[in-house]
This record gives structure tokens, sequence and C-alpha cells, in this order.
């Protein structure tokens, strides 16, 4: 029985792998650190001159409902030649020279332009996902590539948004990073319309606009990890815990899919104003966008001693947890859970870039440190924290983890209120 099950799992990592290779043909593993990414779904828009886009990975929006965010283009199928469509001046094309090309078109007193998304073709919900991208900057152009929320029944923002790319002109009525730097946020059921987020500034001399740069997510249960050209060195990270009070975190689980989304708008809420040379720059270019999924990396995480606070207590309510995790292997997320009413939990790190992750890009070890929030009773009627042995569960989530209902590892311990 055993021999069978190995030769059976043998055979499904065979067409794992003929499956990812369908998908992705030619395009090779990456590697960081000591991770190997392995591409999982993929479009390198390599076809001719204005031949098809690919109708399997990609379908578009359409009209002029101004999309939320009063958007003044209207989005174009590229087959449609309802005014002010035009098949004749596509608004998405492939370029014959290995691009896909969205190109915001003004046309008499409006403008048109292109929104595709993988809606109804491919969902996702983690992984390494990038795009290698040329954008335009001008006056009244907003351009993005983000992903956001399906789930049946849940409407935006608790369904979720991950804005991997976005990018809008200084010279906007709310100012923008320009064509020297890119936005990234999350949007959740609290933090809504302003998101949590933060822009990047490119290196000195560079541009969206003159090159190409590589704007990326790796994904995982309870943490984004976002970056410009080098995946091993993200310029923003953010976890569930990083969400204010009440909120929730919609990125960790398969039954809350997700679709990417490639656009460029006009005006609107972060495209406003226009001028009269609005939708004569050059189009956004895609070299590429693809969907890496890593290789397993499983940390260790160390049983503390049993835990005893005072109900309320603010001081002697910490316990660490050692953390060994193979060299090279990126960012690891935490969460923790206890059966102790009326009790929280928290976990924190010396992780300077975010301190609910530890880092093993150039360590093997971390400590993260456990604070436990228990409640005294006021005498009044209102009770605390009931004294009683109880456990504390604390989670690892590492880059490999797609689901916050199964971490990379756990540890359970006692924890004694008085």
């Amino acid at each position: 029985m055993r021999t069978q099950l190995l030769l059976s799992a043998l055979l499904l990592t065979i067409c794992a792998a003929q499956v990812s290779n369908a998908q992705c043909p030619g395009i090779t593993n990456s590697t960081t650190g000591a991770v190997t990414w392995t591409p999982q779904w993929c479009d390198e828009f390599n076809g001719g001159l204005n031949s098809a886009i690919d109708s399997t990975r990609w379908t578009f929006d359409t009209g002029n409902s101004g999309f939320g965010n009063n958007e003044l283009e209207t989005y174009c199928d590229p087959a449609s030649n309802t005014v002010p469509c035009s098949t004749g001046h596509p608004n998405a094309y492939i370029d014959g020279r290995g691009h896909l090309a969205i190109q915001a078109r003004s046309v008499g007193s409006t403008w048109t332009s292109a929104r595709l998304k993988t809606a109804g073709k491919q969902s996702f919900n983690s992984g390494r996902i990038e795009a290698s991208l040329q954008i335009p900057s001008h006056t009244g152009l907003w351009p993005a590539f983000w992903n956001l929320g399906s789930q049946p029944g849940v409407s935006w923002p608790m369904v979720g948004e991950s804005d991997i790319m976005e990018n809008w002109p200084v010279t906007s009525n709310i100012a923008g990073p320009g064509a020297t730097g890119n936005c990234s946020t999350i949007h959740t059921r609290v933090t809504g319309d302003s998101g949590e987020g933060r822009c990047f500034t490119l290196p000195t001399g560079q541009q969206i606009d003159t090159a190409f740069h590589t704007y990326g997510q790796i994904w995982s249960a309870n943490m984004i990890q976002y970056y410009i050209d080098d995946p091993t060195r993200p310029y923003l990270v953010l976890t569930a815990s990083d969400l204010p009070a009440g909120d929730t975190w919609p990125f960790s689980s398969s039954a809350n899919p997700f679709f990417l989304i490639l656009n460029t708008a006009v005006g609107g809420t972060l495209g406003a104003p226009t001028d009269s040379a609005t939708g004569s720059q050059p189009p956004m270019l895609a070299d590429y966008v693809r969907q890496y999924v890593p290789s397993p990396v499983v940390p260790q995480l160390s049983q503390p001693a049993a835990l005893t606070v005072k109900a309320g207590a603010t001081s002697g309510n910490t316990a660490s947890v050692t953390v060994t995790q193979t060299q090279g292997t990126g960012r690891t997320a935490f969460s923790c859970m206890t059966s102790a009413p009326k009790t929280s939990c928290l976990v924190t790190t010396s992780d300077p870039v975010n301190q609910y992750t530890a880092d093993f890009s150039s360590s093997s070890t971390a400590t993260a440190t456990v604070t436990v929030t228990t409640m005294s009773g006021n005498g009044k009627g209102s009770n605390g924290t009931s004294p009683g042995n109880y456990t504390l569960t604390v989670n690892a989530y590492t880059i490999s983890s797609s689901d916050a209902s199964s971490p990379s590892a756990k540890t359970v311990f006692n924890l004694k209120v008085n």
C-alpha cells in the first residue's frame, strides 16, 4: 500500500508539472534564495501584430459606467464597433513584438480604453504574481495591474482588492507618484476606499514610462509582499495583523478566489483632471503576466514553557517562540489563538519591515514574542477572564502557505490565568 501511495504521489507530481508546462511553455523556474518558483499560469503575448488576445485567459470589461470611480473612458472590446469603439483602432491589441498594448485614445470629446480581466477564466488565491510593464505617465491617465475578489454574494470592499501596480499623475487632484514611482494598496471591509498601502519611488534616473519594470506581489496566507524588479526586496509587507480592529483579511482562503485586471482608466478619482493631450500617449505595454508557485517551506516552532498571568496584567504576559527555518526562504507571518475567554493574543518580531513577520532571507532563526491580553473584572458585575488552565496556539505561515486554515507549522502551549 505504501509503495502504491508513493507511486500515486509521483504520478500526481508529474501530472502537475505537465499542467504547469502546458500553461507556461518555455518559461523556466525562477529561484530566490533557497526557494524554487514554478510557473503556474502565464501569458507572454508573443503573437503576431493584431493577432487575437488569448480568450482562454482574458475577457473584457466594457462600457462607460464610471466603474465606481467616476472614470471618463468607455472601455472597449477590441472586437466592438459600437461607437465610440472601433475595430480599426482597438484599445487592446498584440503589438507583434511580444507585448500586449492597452491604448487610451482621445475620440472627439471623450476617450476609449481597455480593461482586461481573468474573471471566469482563471482565479488566484496565492503565489508570486507579477507583470513586466512599461506604463504611460500623463495628466488624466490612471493605469493599474491589480486583483479583485470574486466570492459570490460578497460586495466590495469586503470581498477584497490588492493593487499591485497603480499609478496616477502628480498633477491629479489627489497627487500621485507620477513617472518615478508606484503605489500598492489593499482594500478591505474597514479600510475601504482609503485602503492600507504605500508608494515607492524608483531609483534615481529610472521611470515607469521609459523602461519595463516588474511589478509583483508574493501572496501567501495572512501576508502580501509587494516589490518592483526584485522579489527578494519587497518595499511593502502587509499582514492580517496590520488591519484595524474589527476588520477581516479576505486574502487567505481558496473560498475567496481573485481575478487579475489590467487597465488604463481616464480621469476619475485619481486620474482627474485631464488635459487636451490626454489619450495621445503611447500605450501601456505588458511583456508578460505570470503566476509562480513556491517550493514548500516548512518552519519549526519551539514549545514555550507554560505561561502564568494574572487577569488584567500588562506585564509578565509574554512568551517567546523560537522559529527555525531554512535560510533564504523569505518571510513568515504569524497568528495566534487561545481557548481562554475574554482573552486575545498577538505575535510580534523585531523585523524592521513588518513587526508581524520574521525574515529568513539571511538567517535561519528568529524569535517571535506572544503577548496575551486578559481582562480583569471591575467588581461591578463585569466579569473578566475566568481563572483556569487554557491553551495558546501560535501558527506560522510561510510563502508556500495558501490558506489560513492550514498553517505551515504551529506550536501549542499552556496558559494559566490566576
